[in-house]
């Protein structure tokens, strides 16, 4: 690692407000870099476009540093692709980001307490939370796992006759109308969301989202699911089981951590928000997730910070939310894609394979 790497890294590790006084300090004799460095402008490392390394500033534009990238030759900003890309009324982006800090308040009153409208305040919510899945977990020690069923929701799409807002099904137990989502924990802090598929849960939905994250040693716990036990034997996983009406193994060995998870995620889904669409479900347990693992106020203003300025694939994420999910439903469901939304971006890259952080698949 060379040392420009190593200072990088020691810059990404430090607190929003350190990273903010550091940039402040280094360039206190340049104007136009302070405004950068008010606005917590991150140091360019890659293009935003390609991921090229071969970037070189191109002047500035109301005091904010543009690059040129001497591979695919756009033009960017330390804003471009972020959520703060195409923003146009940052105070009010501020507060709205602070509301949702506070915990779970419906789009209608986010609208109400900003000045601004539902359809931008369903926006900022979408965007914010495209930033928050994280997918660098390693389990370690004793780890639970299971799936949450929520009933596939078509909620907000225009055009159905039948969109399943919310109730129940007429199919009793495992079926094609639920969609699972998986959820591993461990006894520490490190917990995955993920949403996997609609209808029965297969091994290769838990190697695509768990597999390899294990440290040696660890000790998988669930009921007694076919292709949980399958997965626990490819990774090389002790794996304690028990029937799930006996609800533990004895001693230890129980799922209560992840089954308390499940129980909360429901409530906020079902009751709160009165059904999410599936679309929308991976964001919303994206959401839960990170306020879980950020109780502390001042953590999770300075982490959710981060995310919304350091993703620069956040803008790619939000603007193909619709391409993943018919991606989704055609390849992990037996449903089908009706009704697609017609709403496109100028900027809007088409989706490739890229595994967007908190995407389906």
């Amino acid at each position: 690692m060379t040392k420009i790497e190593q200072i990088i890294e020691l810059f990404n590790s430090l607190s929003f407000d350190d990273q903010r006084l550091l940039m402040a300090e280094l360039i206190k004799d340049d104007s136009d870099q302070q405004n950068i460095a008010k606005n917590m402008v991150p140091i360019m490392t890659n293009c935003p476009y390609c991921q090229s390394k071969l970037i070189i500033k191109h002047g500035a534009r109301d005091g904010i540093q543009r690059y040129k990238c001497k591979s695919c030759h756009k033009v960017f900003t330390s804003a471009t692709g972020t959520s703060y890309y195409h923003l146009q009324k940052k105070d009010k982006f501020e507060e709205y980001k602070a509301l949702m800090e506070h915990g779970y308040i419906p789009i209608k009153k986010m609208a109400a307490k900003t000045g601004i409208s539902i359809q931008t305040a369903f926006d900022w919510r979408h965007k914010i939370l495209s930033n928050l899945k994280e997918t660098n977990n390693q389990f370690e020690g004793l780890t639970e796992i299971d799936d949450l069923w929520f009933l596939y929701s078509q909620k907000g799409r225009k055009g159905l006759k039948y969109s399943r807002k919310r109730g129940g099904s007429k199919l009793r137990g495992d079926n094609n109308f639920q969609v699972k989502l998986l959820i591993t924990a461990d006894r520490k802090t490190n917990k995955d969301l993920s949403v996997v598929r609609i209808g029965r849960l297969k091994k290769a939905d838990i190697e695509r989202k768990v597999g390899g994250q294990f440290v040696q040693g660890s000790t998988l716990i669930s009921d007694k699911h076919r292709s949980i036990a399958s997965f626990a034997k490819s990774e090389g996983l002790t794996h304690v089981s028990f029937l799930a009406k006996k609800h533990t193994a004895g001693g230890d060995y129980h799922i209560q951590n992840v089954n308390n998870i499940a129980t909360r995620l429901k409530t906020i889904v079902n009751h709160e928000f009165r059904g999410v669409s599936t679309k929308y479900l991976q964001c919303y347990a994206n959401w839960f997730a990170f306020l879980e693992g950020n109780k502390n106020r001042g953590e999770c203003n300075n982490n959710l910070d981060k995310a919304l300025t350091n993703n620069n694939q956040t803008w790619n994420q939000y603007t193909n939310l619709e391409d993943i999910y018919k991606r989704f439903i055609e390849n992990l469901s037996v449903r089908t894609y009706r009704c697609p939304v017609k709403r496109k971006w100028k900027t809007q890259i088409n989706y490739t394979s890229t595994n967007y952080a908190g995407s389906f698949i």
